[in-house]
Formats: structure tokens, C-alpha cells, sequence
């Protein structure tokens, strides 16, 4: 996340923004399966939000007493529910009702034909996608409906497995999905995560997309920042503490060392 964030930084991480998580308690007792409900929050996500989340251990999920939650990474958020994110040519753009959508209200998802490779999420070895010429990928959005097609059915394999964990596993657990699975309906919204450090950074381009039951709180403020390399007093960063952590726009310009910047 830098120059947003720092090695060392210590920040403060409201959970009542987006509403605090409650352990459904009943469901981890009888299947020692971790889920949670959301309280009321004071604020919505929006796009350039900074928050912290459990990364999404989709491997884990193959018997209804595994979870996807992980350990706890903070990133920015550049692609909410409904969004069709694509990166083209050092300019992340998020487009919205890009998708055709028929008269019974399902989406049909085609990504294009774009150079791609298989390191990338969604791991289609016949795709081409780099960190900067990536998508156009859907992000799935709670109670929408997408048509499954063989190809696609691979590229949204992670959540298609989380969300019918109890009949849609077959043969090998977590590899496989019902063959005559032609049409699903999300049951929860999910985002994508990209860093700052847009090179160098592990996010949504390499392991997919965020469930909304995984997110902790929005990061607000460093309270606190100490420069590992260094030691005494000269070690503290003092024109970090108390410093905003700043939701940004979704633009990107080119800078004159041919990088990705973030406009403010």
C-alpha cells in the first residue's frame, strides 16, 4: 500500500463504518464453521476506500467446516458489486452496466480476448492478462444472476464453491463443480482489491475477489509510525502520526516515470 501506508505504521481500524461482524454462534457450535451477520453501519464502502479484511483462503473451502478467512491485509477497494473492472493501458477504469442484461434479468459475461496469463486471477491458462492490461472481469453482486458457460464456470470457480459449499462439491473436495450447474445466484457482494504500490503489490489480480463477510473496517488514521531501518527517536515518523488514511478517486494518471499514480 505504499505511499498510503508504511512498514510500520500502526493504524486505527473503524468496524462500526461498515458495521460491526457478529459470530453466527448456533452455526459455529454445530459445524465449527465460521460465519458472520453485519450490524448497522455509520457508512457504506464506496470506491477508494481503504479497509482491512481477512484475504479469502478459497482453497480452504471444501467441507462445510472450513472458512475462507485469512489473515489480515489492508488494501483499497476499485471494484464494488456490479462492477465490470478493466485495466487497459496504465488506466484502471470501472465500468458499470457493461454487461448485457436480457429481459429475465441475468447477466451474461463474456471477458475479452485480451493477452493474459494464468499467473492472474481468474488462472485461465488460455488468458493473457497482465497487471496492467487486465479484464474486463464482472464483480458479483448479492442476488444477481449469472449464466454459466464451461469457460466462465472456471473463472468464478472460488465463489461458486464458497456459496454452495453443502452440494455443489463433487470428486476431488474443492476442485470441482456440478456439471449441470448453468445459472447462479450470489448470495453475497464481493470486491476488488488492488494496492497502491500497483507493481509490487498482492491483491485482487493474483487471488480474486473479497467476500463482504471478510471485511474487517475501514482503515481511518495511522496513529502511529516507527521506520524499521532505522533506531531511537530518529526511527519514529512524526509527521505520520494521527494522518488520515484518504478514500481516492478511481482515475489513474500516467506520471513521468511511466507508473500508475492515483489522482486525489
Amino acid at each position: 500500500m505504499e505511499p498510503t501506508l508504511l512498514q510500520g505504521d500502526i493504524i486505527l481500524v473503524s468496524k462500526m463504518s461498515y458495521g460491526a461482524r457478529v459470530l453466527k454462534l448456533g452455526k459455529f457450535l454445530n459445524l465449527k464453521r465460521r460465519e458472520y451477520f453485519r450490524l448497522p453501519g455509520w457508512n457504506r464502502i464506496r470506491k477508494g476506500d481503504v479497509f482491512v479484511f481477512n484475504w479469502p483462503k478459497y482453497s480452504s473451502v471444501s467441507d462445510s467446516t472450513s472458512d475462507i478467512y485469512g489473515s489480515a491485509v489492508v488494501k483499497r477497494c476499485y471494484g464494488m458489486p456490479g462492477d465490470c473492472v478493466v485495466i487497459k493501458n496504465e488506466e484502471l477504469r470501472i465500468k458499470n452496466d457493461q454487461l448485457r442484461i436480457n429481459n429475465g434479468g441475468f447477466m451474461s459475461v463474456d471477458p475479452g480476448n485480451d493477452d493474459y496469463g494464468d499467473v492472474l486471477f481468474p488462472h485461465d491458462s488460455s488468458l493473457r492478462w497482465t497487471v496492467e492490461n487486465y479484464g474486463p472481469l464482472y464483480v458479483p453482486g448479492k442476488g444477481k444472476s449469472l449464466y454459466l458457460s464451461e469457460k466462465n464456470k472456471l473463472w468464478y470457480k472460488d465463489v461458486l464453491l464458497f456459496e454452495n459449499y453443502k452440494d455443489q462439491i463433487t470428486g476431488t473436495p474443492g476442485k470441482n463443480i456440478r456439471n449441470n450447474l448453468s445459472q447462479h445466484i450470489f448470495n453475497e457482494n464481493y470486491y476488488f482489491m488492488t494496492g497502491d504500490n500497483f507493481y509490487n503489490s498482492q491483491d485482487s489480480r493474483y487471488w480474486g475477489f473479497v467476500p463482504e463477510g471478510n471485511i474487517i473496517g475501514k482503515a481511518v488514521l495511522v496513529l502511529f509510525s516507527s521506520d524499521p531501518q532505522k533506531s531511537g527517536f530518529s526511527k519514529v515518523r512524526w509527521n505520520r502520526f494521527l494522518h488520515k488514511i484518504k478514500t481516492r478517486s478511481m482515475d489513474f494518471n500516467k506520471s513521468n516515470d511511466n507508473l500508475m499514480t492515483l489522482s486525489n
